[in-house]
């Protein structure tokens, strides 16, 4: 019995320090096994980049304009348009996918870069007549689709002529990156499409006589070529105040006033050439930011009052009158290519898709 005894103290004993060692050992193995087992999985896969959609690249171009500055007689986007002015001589080039003369041999990164740095392939700045410094702040799928559209395009052979500069191009560089998405809806999609794509500022900010955009008169009126782009701030007066919102919008879908008359020279290019084809929701969506920005008293000035040169900025960047200036020569063809060719193009890719 007591033997007996002993014998089973001993063993519960020595199970009891028996299981203190394994245990402690069968977790640090356990622990050591997850370890190397996490180290040798594969790390999670990075998530694929967004593709391109065709047809909502097709309406970013509608939003953008149509992209005017691209037409001519040469053929949809195929470039050659000719702007002129202190700087130099530049031409419009040609964004079609054709291998020699287009931008066919392009990745989509490098013409990501164009449109968004005004970085050119071979090292080579362009000029801010194309306003890329607009363009970029649009979203990185609203690009993606932008090109994958340009690659739908049908190819055209048109050598555009080298460009003739009093001055180097400095490189430019964003004031802020670039959203990965756009917003979708209300004030902040309006502020997008104006400020990141259909470049309203370009025609209706005026001009500082340095070249720069008089922020403290933005949206409220400039004088263009001859024409004037009114003052779309919501003041009552000189500007848009007593439109409703949807009048606002309806103009920018038809180009009719509420009075009932048409807008004519550089915005029916605008309309005709892309704007027609804006979403009821967009037009809206732009209507309401510009009643939220602020109200100027401003009327654009006449060609009496304004200086016979208008300034520049030493062929660095355009006056205000630059921008469009190959819009304005090219009005009779691009109301042609650029609208009726557009919605065809459109309609084209909708039904590829």
């Amino acid at each position: 019995m007591h033997v007996l005894a002993k014998h089973t103290l001993t063993k519960h004993t020595l199970t009891k320090h028996t299981l203190t060692k394994i245990v402690p050992l069968t977790l640090a193995i356990a622990i050591m096994a997850f370890g190397a087992l996490s180290a040798s999985a594969a790390p999670p896969a990075a998530p694929a980049a967004q593709e391109g959609n065709p047809e909502r690249g097709a309406y970013i171009l509608s939003l953008a304009g149509g992209c005017g500055c691209h037409m001519g007689q040469a053929g949809f986007l195929a470039g050659g348009e000719k702007f002129e002015g202190p700087f130099g001589v530049v031409y419009a080039s040609n964004i079609t996918p054709d291998s020699e003369t287009g931008i066919g041999n392009w990745s989509d990164q490098e013409i990501i870069d164009a449109i968004r740095l005004g970085e050119h392939p071979g090292d080579t700045q362009l000029h801010p007549v194309m306003p890329y410094p607009t363009f970029s702040n649009m979203a990185d799928q609203d690009v993606r689709d932008l090109v994958a559209f340009l690659r739908t395009v049908e190819p055209v052979e048109n050598a555009v002529p080298p460009r003739e500069l009093e001055a180097p191009v400095p490189p430019f560089e964003p004031r802020q990156p670039a959203p990965a998405e756009a917003p979708t809806e209300g004030v902040d999609r309006g502020a997008y499409i104006v400020n990141a794509i259909a470049h309203c500022g370009d025609c209706h900010t005026p001009r500082t006589p340095q070249g720069a955009p008089d922020m403290s008169k933005m949206l409220a009126g400039a004088m263009i070529e001859g024409q004037v782009a009114p003052n779309i701030t919501p003041h009552d007066a000189t500007g848009i105040g007593t439109w409703s919102e949807e009048e606002i919008a309806a103009l920018l879908r038809t180009g009719e006033r509420p009075d009932g008359s048409e807008v004519g020279g550089l915005m029916k290019l605008s309309v005709d050439g892309g704007y027609v084809n804006m979403t009821e929701s967009d037009a809206l969506a732009i209507a309401a930011y510009l009643e939220t920005v602020p109200a100027v008293a401003n009327t654009a000035q006449t060609p009496e009052e304004m200086p016979e040169e208008m300034p520049t900025t030493g062929g660095v960047l355009p006056a205000n009158w630059l921008i469009v200036a190959g819009l304005a020569a090219a009005l009779g063809t691009l109301l042609l290519v650029s609208g009726v060719g557009l919605r065809v193009v459109v309609r084209r890719v909708q039904r590829r898709n």
